[in-house]
């Protein structure tokens, strides 16, 4: 089945309150932003906006490319520290978690001037198998 609406999910609309944001349930294509969530996302400072577009752009990436279909997370400094630069975010130490497993993943995300919208994209999923849970703490990662 295509996954055509991007559905965020309850760890996603979490995160976003403690920021102060309830984004509302999309049901558009994911590029495009209501005018509601693109004022919620304008409330976040410059860097964090970049990272949410990113995460969110790259979230729903994955779900619709690959076989990992029920992403609600993404930690950019799991393995390794993730570099920001002007509007790039870069980071080769990522994870992602799909049905409670964690995996392995690089990416490198630009962003527009307003930092609303990805400008391209890359991603490579480091490892098909989970890391192992005996991991998780260590790398910062949580069920």
């Amino acid at each position: 089945m295509t996954r055509r609406f991007f559905q965020p999910t309850p760890s996603r609309r979490r995160a976003l309150a403690a920021m102060g944001l309830a984004l509302p349930l999309l049901t558009h294509p994911a590029q495009a932003l209501s005018a509601r969530e693109t004022a919620e996302m304008q409330q976040l400072a410059p860097i964090d906006r970049m990272i949410q577009v990113c995460y969110l752009k790259l979230e729903d990436r994955i779900a619709r490319e690959t076989r990992y279909r029920q992403i609600d997370r993404v930690v950019m400094d799991a393995f390794s520290r993730g570099q920001i630069r002007d509007r790039t975010l870069k980071a080769s130490g990522a994870a992602f978690r799909n049905r409670g497993n964690w995996f392995k993943l690089r990416f490198r995300c630009a962003v527009t001037p307003d930092r609303l919208h990805t400008e391209s994209l890359e991603y490579e999923i480091v490892s098909a198998e989970p890391i192992a849970r005996d991991e998780w703490e260590r790398h910062r990662l949580f069920p």
